[in-house]
């Protein structure tokens, strides 16, 4: 006996519905491809990344093989092979003749540069390690209660490096408000590894510099890069419970400090350091403001990152500053942009 079958009619499809899946499917396909070119960018920051931690770079200063470095590195060639690859592609490495290769000194030559290999590096690194991390918690952090706890013995030295950047672009306007005619004492709390301390002393022989820093590791290292100089020393301290019994001090430095102090307690941390200063006298505070005109992509990110965790604190805004400067009998004298797109910005307080 025959199995009966059971036709169903075919599903017809309208000219007008074909266009609009079509329409649907190219901008599904138009959406895609746009945030696949928006992750290009991060390409560069991995490879440079992966080129300064392994000593790549410096590997293939002169022109090399990838069997050569891989021989040298003790690395798997596939893989040396794949880092080369994507680095002949964005241009951080240059292709030679019979399968050689060298690092591109127009694209790349920091990482060549022992003054500017450290510093570049440091922050390449601070990025990939600590901020992407970070950042991609945040899907987790929303569901949680939990912060992630920034670990201050892992990477205090290099925030320290990274921090150290910003003394280039800053270095001249601090040396500015010390007067070089009468010996000035200098603070400089959370000192980091001491550039400013070191810059000021090389400047300003005539003055007295002392950094602090609530880091043990910090403070050894900046002892250690601060051999030489007579008129700059080093203290480990945390700021919020340090007693200052010495002269009145000229200028004292609060650079990349404030997001380590949870807002309710920064009044009271300026009107403490505010007590150190001679009538006349200046702190100079370096932060990113939450709410300036320059950086606002950066800012918010930095935002982000740092009430991520249960350590580290938001962002100031220029009103918060003005509300310390009020508070602990200070004047705003100056806000001047450091870094706009990074929203950094060098604020000048005086004691009246």
């Amino acid at each position: 006996m025959k199995k009966s079958r059971i036709y169903l009619p075919k599903k017809t499809i309208t000219p007008g519905r074909s266009i609009q899946m079509n329409k649907t499917k190219w901008k599904i396909a138009y959406n895609a491809r746009k945030w696949m070119r928006k992750n290009e960018p991060f390409l560069d920051v991995w490879h440079a990344y992966v080129g300064h931690e392994t000593g790549l770079f410096l590997a293939f200063e002169n022109t090399k093989t990838v069997e050569e470095v891989a021989e040298e590195k003790n690395y798997p060639e596939d893989l040396l092979r794949n880092w080369v690859d994507v680095g002949v592609a964005l241009k951080h490495l240059r292709k030679r003749p019979n399968d050689r290769y060298r690092t591109s000194k127009s694209n790349c030559g920091e990482f060549l540069d022992p003054d500017t290999n450290h510093s570049v590096g440091a922050l390449l690194k601070e990025m990939m390690e600590l901020h992407v991390p970070t950042i991609l918690k945040f899907p987790a952090l929303l569901n949680s209660e939990d912060r992630v706890e920034f670990d201050h013995s892992k990477f205090g030295l290099t925030v320290a490096e990274t921090s150290a950047i910003l003394e280039r672009f800053s270095i001249k306007r601090i040396h500015n408000m010390v007067n070089d005619s009468e010996e000035s004492i200098v603070l400089d709390i959370g000192c980091g590894s001491g550039g400013y301390v070191r810059a000021l002393a090389d400047r300003s022989p005539n003055s007295r510099i002392t950094g602090y820093d609530l880091n043990p590791d910090v403070i050894l290292e900046a002892k250690e890069k601060s051999k030489g100089y007579e008129n700059v020393s080093f203290e480990t301290e945390d700021i919020l419970n340090m007693d200052y019994q010495q002269d009145p001090a000229s200028l004292i430095l609060v650079h990349n400090l404030l997001h380590y102090i949870s807002p309710d307690k920064r009044v009271e941390l300026i009107g403490k350091i505010a007590s150190w200063l001679k009538v006349g006298g200046k702190i100079s505070i370096m932060t990113p403001l939450y709410d300036g005109p320059h950086g606002k992509a950066f800012a918010s990110a930095f935002n982000t990152f740092f009430t991520s965790h249960s350590n580290l604190y938001g962002l100031p805004t220029l009103k918060n500053i003005q509300r310390y400067a009020e508070q602990s009998g200070l004047q705003l004298v100056e806000t001047t942009p450091l870094i706009r797109e990074g929203a950094w910005y060098m604020i000048e307080l005086e004691k009246k």
